[in-house]
């Protein structure tokens, strides 16, 4: 995640303790993350935005070797608290080029709720496609909310700051997620 708009100091340690057992972290995103990228056993995976650890845990957990790079100091001692000497982990500012990666280094990167922290996404995902390896795949997943109701749905993210508005609507926090391969 990028330095300026990572989660420091007292958000940083709620959100460390909080996504362990919230709904929504720990039942819902975290979960269909994972099953996109299926099975890991023996691959090495980026998690760009590794935050306090989650993803990472549970992809070691799988049998993958993990590098986690973030833009929080406070996330980054959670992660180190959570995940020992087991996990590479760096802080970096996602904004800033991951130029400290060689080309074709990882068959994955998990890139979890951090993509509509990043102001010039084309950059980081390009970033993203020299460091996989061919056949390596990138599982994005970014946060969305929709308006339901009536005939009519309307989608924004807190980037973009759309609001739309609907007789009988309501909004509901959904994810999108997608599975993409470095061909």
């Amino acid at each position: 995640m990028p330095a300026e708009t990572a989660y420091h100091d007292e958000v940083g340690d709620y959100f460390a303790k909080n996504a362990d057992t919230s709904p929504y972290n720990a039942y819902t995103d975290r979960p269909a993350m994972l099953s996109l990228a299926g099975a890991v056993g023996g691959l090495k995976i980026l998690d760009v935005g590794c935050g306090a650890g989650h993803y990472a845990a549970e992809l070691l957990a799988g049998g993958a070797e993990v590098v986690g790079i973030d833009g929080s100091a406070t996330l980054l001692k959670h992660a180190r608290e959570r995940l020992g000497d087991r996990a590479a982990l760096r802080m970096h500012d996602a904004e800033q080029p991951l130029d400290f990666i060689d080309d074709a280094s990882f068959d994955g990167v998990v890139c979890a709720l951090m993509l509509h922290h990043i102001a010039d996404r084309p950059r980081l995902l390009g970033d993203l496609r020299r460091v996989l390896r061919p056949g390596g795949g990138c599982w994005p997943r970014r946060p969305t909310r929709r308006l339901t109701g009536g005939n009519s749905v309307a989608r924004t993210t807190p980037k973009t700051g759309l609001t739309a508005h609907s007789p009988g609507g309501r909004w509901q926090s959904t994810t999108s997620a997608c599975r993409w391969k470095r061909s």
